[in-house]
């Protein structure tokens, strides 16, 4: 099957449809030995080549894509510093055999815990239209009294409060000794900046914001800061039925 060649190429990983793009336009990819041109059809029988390197464009069984779950520490850059001197989050994981990892939906810079990176570019796009509709769970540390009546009073104000396109759905206690004590929030549509708004508003210091599940897919307790591990084939299908429409909510 023929299709555009940005659109393939996007679709086995190896570049946004952007970088295909700025490839073609700057002469670093041939077709059957020729130059590429912006929207040329290609199918598995063609020569295609990055740089003189050839490209795999055989139809992939979804089982060759692969996924990585990573803990990443906060204040690490998803895709590169602006010091250069740091590594990011892209240059310590492991090689993508020829292709790339997508991130999925990554926090913000100074946020940390559980991110997902993908190989299968329309995995990817899926996932990423759908981002404000994915349930998430977070592991918040809090100082200050929060107990069952307050935390109801939290989820009600949250209701109508000015973070409007999110919602929380449960807060539970979840240890922690002294002032200081860790609670599980799960929620769809917020980030860890929304989430301090809403807890600060109630006269609570938040101290530490960590991600701990994006939909179906949990951070493993093992997993140490600045590691990763491939995602299983369940994983990978969750996150595919997920963008379905019969995923978790």
């Amino acid at each position: 099957m023929r299709d555009r060649i940005q659109k393939v190429l996007a679709g086995r990983g190896v570049g946004s449809r952007r970088q295909v793009e700025a490839w073609i336009a700057s002469g670093r990819i041939t077709v059957n030995g020729k130059l590429a041109s912006p929207g040329q059809p290609v199918g598995a029988q063609d020569d295609v080549r990055l740089d003189g390197r050839k490209l795999r464009l055989g139809d992939l069984a979804s089982g060759e894509h692969c996924g990585l779950l990573y803990h990443r520490p906060p204040r690490e850059e998803v895709r590169g510093t602006a010091d250069g001197y740091r590594r990011s989050s892209l240059e310590r994981l492991p090689k993508a055999a020829g292709r790339r990892w997508i991130p999925i939906s990554p926090l913000a810079a100074n946020d940390g815990g559980l991110e997902m990176f993908v190989t299968d570019g329309r995995l990817a796009a899926a996932l990423m239209r759908r981002g404000h509709e994915i349930p998430c769970e977070y592991s918040v540390r809090i100082r200050g009294d929060l107990d069952e009546s307050r935390i109801a009073g939290i989820l009600a104000g949250a209701a109508a409060g000015p973070e409007t396109e999110g919602r929380l759905k449960f807060i539970e206690p979840a240890g922690g000794e002294g002032s200081n004590r860790w609670f599980h929030v799960s929620c769809i549509g917020l980030r860890p900046r929304d989430l301090k708004k809403i807890l600060e508003r109630s006269g609570l210091e938040v101290n530490r914001v960590i991600r701990i599940r994006v939909g179906p897919i949990a951070m493993d307790r093992a997993l140490a800061r600045g590691r990763s591990r491939a995602m299983t084939d369940a994983e990978l299908n969750a996150l595919r039925k997920l963008c379905a429409g019969s995923g978790p909510r």
